[in-house]
């Protein structure tokens, strides 16, 4: 492989990781008690909400995981500081 090519894989891995604030933190954020803990009442009343939620958490962290695959399986370059995931 080429260093181009590399770059290119690079930002193509890059580009499957979706750029967004996740839902499942508003949702956290919007269902605390005064105390700061997580209020479950209101949570069962969002339980569509919340499973929507986690399958979007799911999918950024598995978009995620491919592009640390990718970026891992680059070859290190004479100089560079070897990185382990």
């Amino acid at each position: 492989m080429t260093e181009a090519s590399d770059i290119e894989r690079v930002v193509r891995a890059l580009k499957t990781v979706p750029e967004k604030s996740l839902l499942i933190i508003e949702i956290a954020n919007e269902s605390t008690t005064k105390k700061g803990e997580l209020d479950y009442d209101k949570l069962i009343g969002k339980q569509r909400e919340v499973n929507m939620a986690v399958a979007e958490a799911k999918a950024y962290s598995q978009a995620t995981q491919r592009a640390i695959r990718a970026l891992s399986d680059l070859p290190a370059r004479k100089g560079d500081d070897e990185w382990e995931p």
